[in-house]
């Protein structure tokens, strides 16, 4: 692949083309070139966090919270009480790169939690940007689309979601409430992807992180940062892996005083694009796809998720339902939300298998088909032994 330099200053998308897809369009699909700003506001320069500013949640602009040494990058650098981290298994968001950091209040800590997100103080900020590559061969900040940074601040009164466009000379990201929808062209593999890649409204952000506390009230809350995704080790220096758990102690951002033993905490199968999903053992496809199905549907597919009254339920904290059961909408040309030992006829395969309006899951965030985790749960799906479903 080619040194990426320059930006197309537009991309004409011929049509909406599903991941995976190959057609004579396809050839006419133009991959895109990325490069970034050599504006001097985007220097690095140290600086205090803007706590006050943050606990308001009201900046208009992502630089007026200080979060990051450069007001143009947000993928690296974060200033003092900031830390990046990953998840073993990333939640799909059309094959974007994901950069996560939290940045922690001088005086406070956060607290481990066995099953859940992890508990953190007032004050606390999760940020997440992302930023679309022109081709899934060659990630970075430097060759990438930056296109919009999340944030989910932790005030006195609960958690809230602000979401940053960054504008079109990536100089800064403004707020937005409404969303916004970005044309974009993306090489993945032999393929060429045209999708509108949708940021999300702030209605569909409160959507997402409903944990339901009873039959009438609900609670906004994160959804990735838990020890089952966090216990797994990155790369913070060149070729020095440590285990992000450890890592968030010794820089003093986790309570060492909450956190079990290393050999007592839970752990999720480690899934990317870049595992081959015909090499996982068999004995081990199970595990992997429930991880998939966990961080990808169980925030809502779940006993205290806005899906709980479906028959599908995908977290490792409840009991997994899903096999012979009748959907509740009836949709679909399968009968049966997971019909094992076929994956085609299978409700769960054919919502993640395509990206039809009103049909394909989840309902927001995503353009494209995951073609990774979705081949990961038809391996599965067509491994269970095929009983008689009444």
């Amino acid at each position: 692949m080619k040194k990426i330099k320059t930006l197309l200053a537009s991309v004409a998308l011929l049509s909406l083309i599903g991941c995976g897809s190959s057609s004579d369009e396809d050839s006419a699909l133009v991959i895109p070139t990325y490069n970034t700003p050599t504006d001097t506001a985007c220097e690095d320069n140290l600086q205090d966090i803007e706590w006050a500013k943050l606990l308001s949640a009201d900046a208009e602009k992502l630089s007026e919270y200080k979060l990051f040494q450069s007001q143009c990058n947000p993928t690296a650098n974060p200033n003092t009480r900031g830390l990046p981290y990953d998840l073993s298994i990333p939640l799909f968001s059309d094959y974007t790169s994901k950069y996560r950091f939290i940045f922690v209040p001088e005086n406070e800590k956060v607290d481990y939690v066995e099953n859940e997100v992890f508990e953190f103080p007032v004050g606390s900020v999760i940020s997440k940007t992302f930023s679309m590559p022109a081709t899934t061969d060659e990630r970075g900040y430097l060759v990438e689309n930056v296109i919009e940074t999340r944030l989910l601040i932790r005030k006195s009164t609960g958690w809230v979601a602000r979401a940053y466009v960054w504008d079109n000379d990536k100089l800064d990201a403004t707020r937005t409430r409404e969303g916004a929808s970005v044309p974009t062209v993306l090489g993945h593999g032999e393929d060429i992807i045209a999708f509108e890649y949708g940021v999300p409204t702030q209605s569909d952000c409160t959507e997402c992180h409903k944990f339901k506390i009873n039959d009438s009230e609900t609670l906004f809350t994160p959804i990735g940062p838990k020890a089952r995704y966090l216990n797994s080790n990155y790369e913070y220096s060149e070729g020095v892996l440590t285990n992000q758990i450890e890592k968030w102690v010794s820089e003093g951002l986790l309570d060492a005083a909450t956190v079990p033993a290393a050999e007592s905490r839970e752990q999720a199968k480690t899934f990317n694009d870049y595992i081959d999903v015909d090499s996982i053992p068999p004995s081990e496809v199970e595990d992997f796809a429930k991880g998939w199905l966990d961080i990808n549907c169980a925030h809502c597919h779940r006993t205290a998720g806005t899906a709980s009254n479906t028959a599908f339920k995908a977290s490792s904290v409840d009991a997994f339902q899903g096999y012979c059961e009748v959907p509740v909408s009836g949709a679909g040309t399968g009968a049966l939300v997971i019909l094992p030992g076929n994956a085609e006829s299978s409700l769960v395969y054919q919502r993640l298998n395509t990206t039809d309006a009103g049909f394909s899951m989840p309902p927001i965030g995503r353009s494209a088909i995951h073609k990774e985790g979705t081949a990961l749960v038809a391996r599965w799906i067509n491994s269970l032994s095929a009983p008689t479903c009444n």
